[in-house]
């Protein structure tokens, strides 16, 4: 078994996805007064949002009365997973249904559908969060159709930010989980596929940041009860 790390880095001067989050901050505190002149110790301050780096969301993100993120139970946060890895694509190009048809696997319904363009190659770069490609409508509902139970990408937004047109309310409507933006996808070379997306366990959170994991010929048939989830 491969575990495939698909969490982007988060770092002081990162991207946003837009001004009212925050990126990231990260600063050093004093040393407390209770710790000894003569012991080192490091402490960190982190300001983030929920959607700093590569997050984990549900519909609490526009429904106050839905169940946030946190309180889903982890088990019901490891999937199956599905990959349409597209060709590496150029800023702002639109992401058609026959594009990933054309691309993509057998999929089943209730797995996670993860679709890479290798924009995270440009994870540090100042156009990864204004410029990338984007899911047409027609694509949108092509990947809803399909009834997956998350759905990510590596992209920042999904969505054409100048002119928005991904299906949204159906979204929310029919799939649990966004996750994104992620990473490394084609480091992945196996078709058995299984995600792991943890968020933070953050009291009311609508997102959090998450340690999303692929893991790659995933045992299926655990014969040993000593054997340990990864």
């Amino acid at each position: 078994m491969r575990i495939i790390d698909i969490s982007g880095w988060i770092h002081n001067g990162m991207w946003q996805t837009c001004p009212e989050y925050p990126g990231a901050e990260i600063t050093e505190l004093p040393k407390p007064a209770s710790v000894r002149a003569d012991y080192d110790i490091i402490c960190q301050r982190f300001v983030l949002s929920g959607q700093s780096g590569t997050y984990i969301e549900t519909r609490a993100h526009i429904d106050r009365a839905a169940q946030p993120v946190a309180d889903v139970p982890l088990e019901e946060l490891f999937f199956d997973c599905s990959l349409i890895l597209l060709p590496d694509l150029p800023p702002r190009a639109a992401i058609t249904a026959k594009m990933l048809a054309t691309h993509a696997p057998d999929l089943s319904d209730g797995n996670a559908i993860l679709v890479g363009t290798d924009w995270d190659r440009r994870w540090r770069k100042p156009e990864f969060a204004t410029e990338g490609p984007y899911l047409t409508k027609e694509a949108g509902h092509w990947l809803l159709d399909r009834r997956p139970a998350l759905l990510g990408a590596d992209l920042v937004r999904i969505d054409n930010i100048r002119a928005p047109e991904f299906p949204w309310k159906r979204f929310f409507d029919e799939c649990r989980f966004l996750l994104g933006p992620v990473v490394n996808l084609r480091a992945a070379r196996g078709k058995r596929l299984k995600l792991q997306a943890f968020p933070l366990k953050i009291e009311g959170a609508a997102a959090t940041p998450c340690r999303a994991v692929l893991f790659e010929d995933f045992p299926s048939n655990r014969r040993n009860p000593k054997r340990r989830m990864p």
